[in-house]
């Protein structure tokens, strides 16, 4: 008797490969958007609502008040995650959950944001945040729920400005994106 042939499912979403529209975007990160977790938008597309939730300095209200959502400028850019491969029976392999994880840089360290840097615990605190490029804008509904480390970085040098680097980590799949209307 023959073992019975599994069929594995394939997944095969649409893709995009048109020589007279490229769709290209250009890189950088300069904008980080966080709030609490669990106070999602309810359409991040709309930009009425991102207006009324925008504020550095609006208190952070007690749920189920949503909380303001803050922005920070600096530069950033993200490599292709960390996951580890699994060797699995009958030569396959499998593979953990993607870890992104990159340096935001922030120049402005002024006395709001060093307050801000001093007040992340030394482990680091969770969001749920939004990211952006001049063009596009990452996130979907809920944010990504990231863990934000901030570390204050004074260069030797007289020509280099101080910054905030920040170590901004999640992990999952990559978060939905849209047009960025917040440049």
């Amino acid at each position: 008797m023959f073992p019975t042939l599994l069929v594995c499912t394939t997944v095969l979403p649409p893709t995009s490969a048109d020589l007279c529209d490229i769709n290209g975007y250009f890189g950088e990160i300069n904008q980080l958007y966080i709030t609490r977790y669990g106070d999602s938008l309810t359409d991040w597309e709309n930009p009425v609502e991102w207006a009324a939730r925008l504020s550095n300095t609006t208190v952070l209200p007690s749920s189920p008040t949503l909380a303001p959502i803050r922005t920070l400028f600096g530069i950033g850019g993200i490599a292709a995650p960390e996951r580890t491969e699994i060797a699995v029976s009958r030569r396959r392999s499998i593979f953990t959950t993607p870890k992104y994880s990159f340096t935001f840089n922030v120049e402005d360290t002024g006395d709001t944001n060093m307050a801000f840097n001093n007040l992340i615990p030394v482990g680091g605190q969770q969001y749920a945040a939004w990211i952006g490029t001049e063009e596009r804008l990452f996130g979907g509904n809920d944010g990504i729920l990231i863990t934000l480390i901030s570390d204050p970085i004074i260069p030797e040098s007289i020509d280099e400005l101080m910054k905030l680097q920040m170590t901004i980590t999640w992990r999952g799949t990559f978060p939905e994106v849209t047009d960025n209307f917040l440049s």
